[in-house]
């Protein structure tokens, strides 16, 4: 461990090389603001460049600024933008411990009609990796959601979300430990984000910018005044 906290002390920020540009010659401090566009173009790059958990956390949160700037709840602007399928229905009994292969036979069908990936299961989603860092689907909106856990994978394809859903339990007819889970394509879900985004700000592009006060120094974006030196390691 003091290692790695010596690791952490010596580590000096390097100098910024991508803000110099036509517009800003001399390498003025320039402010990234937190807009909807912009999300999704860092959530991309994130991406691309293998910072995994980076793209999940932000593509979790974007329907969350979205949804803000146009008055909405986050799984309604999911239903309409991402065009995601969502009842709104409990599914207390879909996470019960115990039950028969019928019941689960019959779940799994009301699973597969409702939609096998929700607005409310990537609400709930988002909520496990917010709060959480994790998987597992708990706590006030558990019943909305028939997953104990929804998993996130790669797969190279960025057509569709699901990858897997299923059950799993202990025993033969009658089974203990069950359990509904799913797992989801972060490039499928990056890739559904970034459309919705168009589709959102072609309605309104003023919609594309981040919120402010009314009076005051607003202090919005990030403000970067890194020098814009290229160092051998930059």
């Amino acid at each position: 461990m003091s290692a790695r906290l010596d690791e952490i002390e010596a580590w000096e920020p390097r100098a910024s090389k991508g803000l110099k540009c036509d517009a800003n010659e001399y390498g003025f401090p320039t402010v990234i603001y937190r807009t909807p566009s912009r999300l999704v173009e860092e959530c991309e790059k994130a991406f691309d460049a293998g910072l995994l958990l980076a793209a999940l956390s932000l593509v979790v949160t974007i329907p969350d600024v979205c949804a803000r700037a146009a008055g909405m709840q986050y799984i309604d602007w999911c239903v309409k933008y991402l065009e995601l399928p969502n009842t709104g229905e409990k599914m207390s009994a879909e996470r019960r411990d115990e039950k028969s292969q019928g019941e689960i036979s019959e779940e799994l069908y009301a699973i597969t009609a409702r939609g096998a990936f929700t607005a409310s299961d990537l609400y709930q989603l988002r909520c496990a990796v917010i709060h959480a860092g994790s998987s597992v689907i708990e706590g006030n909106g558990e019943d909305y959601s028939p997953y104990k856990v929804i998993g996130v994978c790669v797969q190279g394809d960025a057509r569709g979300i699901v990858a897997s859903y299923g059950h799993t339990g202990t025993g033969a007819e009658d089974l203990k430990d069950c359990a509904y889970d799913c797992v989801i394509k972060l490039e499928g879900l990056i890739s559904l984000m970034a459309k919705g985004v168009v589709s959102f700000l072609e309605e309104d592009p003023g919609r594309d910018c981040e919120r402010t006060i009314k009076s005051g120094i607003d202090r919005r974006g990030v403000t970067d005044f890194r020098p814009l030196i290229k160092t051998p390691d930059c």
